[in-house]
């Protein structure tokens, strides 16, 4: 009963196996690893069945599930020979997997017309019988039968073959982690070999030993599972570290469960049902015990931490784009050597002509240029939402089977080990390609993590290098105050305005500190349609008015695909949320000014005033209601709705930032929204632009200083009907 409850434990350690590596790998199993373990946990449950099937089934029962459990595990040692042949590839040609089929049918044929019987006792273990390889007097010579050959040729001669394949294969292969890999799959052949030799050898004290044969291959599974997610080369360090993990974890449990059971099993005298409940509690004690230890391990790679994402995201974080640009490149590639220690780093921008040319290069370096039209490459990679691409993991992720070729190619190009590509939709704005990892080391699932974590601030690093790259927005200034100029310059050179003759309009935009991510934006949808977006971005200085930058020419790209007023804000929602740095936040508004309607229909981001003067009642109102700040959430379409105002002759919309608002005096008083509407009302009859001057000069009066922050204003007046 014990040794059949073994084996279904084991069948089930293998298909929660199987899930894991799933999860880990994400290749929807088409990983032939998950296959194995399916397979193995088959056999292991088809096993522990036969056993129990002995207790109190037909002898016919435990002969069918004997020759079912070495049929399963026959196909396992095929499908594992297989998979070392053909490593380290995970899609298979149709010839290979009729090679396996074959193998398949072949493990079929010999078990059922060759094995006639099976016996499971306390005495003999588990003994399967079957004809005579030999007849008449070759029997005498060779006395073997076709269980020994079965046992022979698919447990030991067919795999052993394959992995003299497999390591043979990985001589000519250039990748490092590849070659190490195979020598860690050709090391779980071997120790299951070792730890079958032990099970044979206890046998001759317990025969029920024998029904364990199919542990030691546990064993080899759980190591080619950890030989598909290793994803750095050993060093001495990491390899006694995986010693050391591998005897506390997971050796030194064993013995204790071992010894715990020795010692339940000698104290209990029938063995009846509170003998197995202490069993189940002691294994369920052991093992949380040693998963607890493996978190802790897991958390370091050998003896020495790998953990730097904290301190990079904090350089990130202070990183000066005041800089002249070609400091900008270098200051950004000290702190990737600093934080990751790969040998080089090149930056490729767009450039006019729909290529991605390398900029600032060093003397030496010869420049890459590579064209993003019609590329296939980058168009799978986008539509699979690849953005970050190691070299290592081209044979194993079935994501790059389109591209594969076009992906070696570009990584012998550019001589990379990784590259993350920097894009805007489907627009690629540039790549950044790394070098290969100090000490020869690959790029792993840590390294992607993190870089997938910290990718907003890699991409407003492309955005400006970019626009240096075609001296628009920034062109090759080198000072903030240089650079304020011309990015308002940019802003209010790159503004659609209102037109319509029934409708005067007026806006201003004052920074207190020369830049800041503050920004309004009138954009023309058609004769009759205008969307006006105002609003502030999280920050101050340089950081915040190139978050800003981003932002309204994202707008205006996500126009270009939408047309639906209430989805174009959902989409600058995950944008900031994605694809700036972490923390940055919108608070303004969004309208769309319906002038063959004289509707505006708007959505409140959190802007602080929003104010609309009723000519018919005199009276000014605010009509924000409540609102939700961008960039906080992952989908902000619960939180937002759109609403509208019907305008007639002489109505008025007033909206401003909070610096209008909350500006304080030298006593420390707010100037405040009642201030701001009388200043409204007073001046009703002025147009849209004088409007926006009384309200700004009555600010500055009463604060008798300088502003602290920045006040942006827009007024839209309906003139007549």
């Amino acid at each position: 009963m014990v040794y059949a409850l073994i084996n279904i434990a084991f069948a089930l350690f293998l298909g929660w196996l199987a899930i894991y590596v799933d999860a880990r790998t994400g290749n929807e199993g088409k990983n032939p690893v998950i296959s194995l373990n399916v397979l193995l946990a088959l056999s292991c449950g088809a096993l522990g069945l036969t056993i129990l099937s002995s207790i109190a089934m037909p002898e016919r029962m435990t002969t069918f599930l004997a020759e079912l459990t070495y049929i399963i595990f026959g196909m396992y040692c095929v499908h594992f020979s297989v998979y070392n042949v053909f490593y380290p590839m995970i899609e298979r040609p149709f010839a290979v997997q009729v090679l396996s089929w074959t193998g398949d049918i072949w493990c079929i044929w010999a078990v059922m017309f060759h094995f006639t019987g099976a016996t499971v006792t306390n005495f003999v273990g588990i003994r399967m019988e079957s004809v005579s390889l030999f007849f008449d007097d070759f029997a005498t010579i060779f006395p073997y039968n076709w269980f020994d050959f079965y046992r022979l040729l698919v447990f030991f001669v067919v795999p052993f073959f394959s992995v003299i394949i497999m390591l043979l294969r990985s001589e000519t292969r250039e990748g490092r982690l590849d070659h190490q890999k195979s020598i860690l799959n050709a090391a779980s052949l071997i120790a299951a070999w070792i730890a079958l030799s032990l099970v044979h050898f206890a046998t001759y004290r317990v025969a029920m030993f024998s029904t364990l044969f199919l542990v030691p291959y546990v064993l080899a599974q759980w190591i080619l599972m950890r030989a598909t997610l290793v994803d750095f080369l050993y060093d001495f360090f990491s390899l006694l570290g995986f010693a050391l993990k591998t005897l506390i974890c997971y050796f030194f449990p064993a013995i204790l469960i071992g010894f715990g059971f020795a010692f339940l099993w000698s104290r209990s005298t029938n063995h009846g049902t509170a003998f197995y409940l202490y069993l189940i509690a002691l294994i369920i004690v052991i093992v949380m015990g040693a998963y607890q230890l493996m978190k802790l391990f897991n958390r370091r790679s050998g003896f020495r931490t790998q953990q730097y994402a904290n301190i990079f995201e904090e350089d990130l974080s202070q990183f000066d784009f005041s800089d002249d640009p070609e400091n900008i490149v270098r200051n950004m590639q000290n702190i990737f050597t600093k934080n990751i220690g790969m040998s080089f780093m090149r930056i490729l921008v767009e450039n006019n002509n729909e290529e991605l040319e390398s900029v600032y290069d060093l003397s030496d370096e010869k420049k890459i240029t590579i064209s993003t039209k019609d590329n296939k490459m980058f168009d799978s990679l986008l539509n699979q939402n690849r953005r970050i691409v190691f070299k290592t993991v081209l044979d194993s992720g079935y994501y790059y089977s389109a591209s594969r070729s076009d992906l070696v190619n570009f990584f012998n190009q550019t001589g990379s080990d990784a590259f993350i590509i920097l894009n805007e939709g489907r627009h690629i704005l540039g790549v950044i390609i790394l070098g290969q990892k100090a000490g020869g080391n690959v790029y792993n699932n840590y390294d992607y993590e993190v870089f997938s974590k910290l990718y907003s601030y890699f991409f407003v690093f492309g955005y400006y290098m970019k626009n240096i790259g075609n001296e628009s927005i920034v062109g090759v200034v080198n000072r903030e105050i240089r650079m304020s100029e011309q990015i308002i310059e940019s802003i209010q050179g790159n503004i659609d305005p209102i037109k319509n003759k029934r409708y005067d309009s007026g806006m201003t935009m004052i920074h207190a500190h020369n830049i800041g991510g503050e920004f309004i934006d009138l954009i023309k949808l058609s004769e009759d349609k205008h969307i006006f977006v105002m609003g502030d971005l999280s920050g101050k200085g340089i950081a915040a008015s190139m978050s800003m930058v981003i932002v309204k020419s994202v707008i205006r790209t996500f126009l270009q695909e939408t047309k639906d007023f209430k989805l174009l804000v959902e989409k600058v929602n995950q944008f900031i949320r994605f694809n700036l740095p972490r923390g940055t936040f919108f608070e303004g508004i969004f309208a769309l000014i319906d002038f063959k309607d004289d509707t505006v229909y708007y959505i409140n981001c959190a802007v602080p005033a929003f104010f609309l003067y009723n000519r018919a009642y005199n009276n000014v109102m605010e009509i924000q209601g409540e609102g939700h700040v961008l960039g906080f959430v992952k989908d902000i379409s619960p939180y937002i709705k759109v609403k509208k105002v019907k305008l007639n002759p002489g109505d008025i919309l007033f909206a401003c930032t909070d610096g209008m608002l909350d500006s304080k005096s030298l006593r420390g008083e707010a100037y405040g929204k009642d201030r701001l509407q009388k200043n409204i009302i007073e001046n009703t009859q002025m147009s849209a632009q004088n409007m926006i001057s009384s309200s700004y000069n009555a600010l500055l009066e009463f604060l008798s200083k300088e502003l602290d922050d920045d006040v942006s204003i827009f007024t839209l007046k309906m003139l007549r009907a």
